[in-house]
């Protein structure tokens, strides 16, 4: 094959199919560079879904208390803690995930979307094609973070084990020197990556079984409140049952979404795989399961809560 030169202004995340002239190794990282980016894109806002869902737990809870408070015999008032009701879009605390979590949860997926860039830059042919300056700055302020042991796991991971895989990582970010084929660095990744991604699996399940189990205890209060509805309004009720039917689903994220999204944080991981046993890229079924898994999982939590 003639030595081919990459068509100006590619992007990571659209237009591959229009720009020719790549070769097939730089095409590849290319779909899987955009296929990483599409996956870390949907667990963003899954993450943002769950804080969302949260509050809405907790101003729907906050709002039953308010609307059963009952006034004091001597003071003729209502309790303190019953009688104030938050209507304000967007005050929340949140509690489930909480912001300190979430940014750290995000460093995680910047460390994923940085290494997916940076073997695309190996693409371009030099063994010590560096990223941004930004990307690398980026890059030693989460090798830091790692550096200090703060990122936790609540999976089988070990903390300490996912503070070093990223440690590694972002060291390939900053440096690309050590490699100089795909190849060699995907092999050199697999088991790094393996570790981030469980440990974003076992907090996606935590915090969608953590969401569950506090959404029963409101279902409760639902109930008591439907119950009353029937009694003073009978068959028009029936708009109230709706009603909460659809409030309830604004506090969960189903198991099946979970799912799905934890489905596509493995497609990375078989799709490195897939990337440290080819030689000259080409067509890699893995990192085309990979870029559909990541739209599939975009579709789920575009919309939000």
């Amino acid at each position: 094959m003639r030595g081919m030169k990459i068509c100006a202004g590619i992007s990571a995340v659209s237009g591959l199919c229009s720009c020719v002239g790549l070769t097939q190794m730089q095409d590849t990282a290319a779909k899987f560079d955009e296929g990483v980016h599409g996956a870390t894109a949907a667990e963003s806002r899954l993450l943002h879904n769950i804080q969302a869902a949260q509050c809405n737990r907790d101003f729907y809870k906050s709002g039953f208390d308010f609307a059963t408070a009952e006034r004091d015999i001597h003071s003729h008032l209502f309790p303190r803690e019953q009688s104030n009701l938050d209507m304000r879009v967007g005050h929340c605390a949140h509690t489930e995930l909480t912001d300190d979590e979430l940014v750290l949860r995000m460093k995680l997926m910047d460390t994923i979307t940085l290494y997916a860039d940076s073997i695309q830059a190996l693409t371009n042919g030099t063994a010590d094609a560096n990223l941004s300056q930004e990307s690398q700055t980026l890059a030693a302020s989460i090798q830091a973070i790692g550096a200090q042991q703060q990122f936790a796991s609540r999976g089988l991971v070990p903390a300490s084990a996912l503070n070093a895989a990223v440690v590694s990582i972002t060291r390939v970010v900053i440096d690309h020197r050590s490699y100089k084929h795909v190849k060699e660095a995907a092999a050199s990744m697999q088991k790094d990556l393996e570790s981030i991604v469980e440990a974003l699996k076992a907090e996606n399940t935590a915090d969608a079984v953590g969401l569950e189990n506090k959404a029963d205890g409101l279902t409760n209060e639902m109930r008591a409140a439907l119950s009353a509805s029937r009694d003073q309004v009978g068959p028009a009720s029936f708009l109230d049952i709706v009603y909460a039917r659809l409030t309830l689903d604004s506090l969960v994220i189903a198991p099946p979404d979970i799912a799905q999204m934890n489905a596509a944080l493995d497609a990375i991981v078989a799709a490195n795989a897939a990337l440290a046993r080819s030689a000259k890229g080409g067509a890699i079924p893995e990192i085309s399961v990979l870029l559909t898994r990541a739209q599939q999982a975009n579709n789920l939590f575009n919309a939000g809560k």
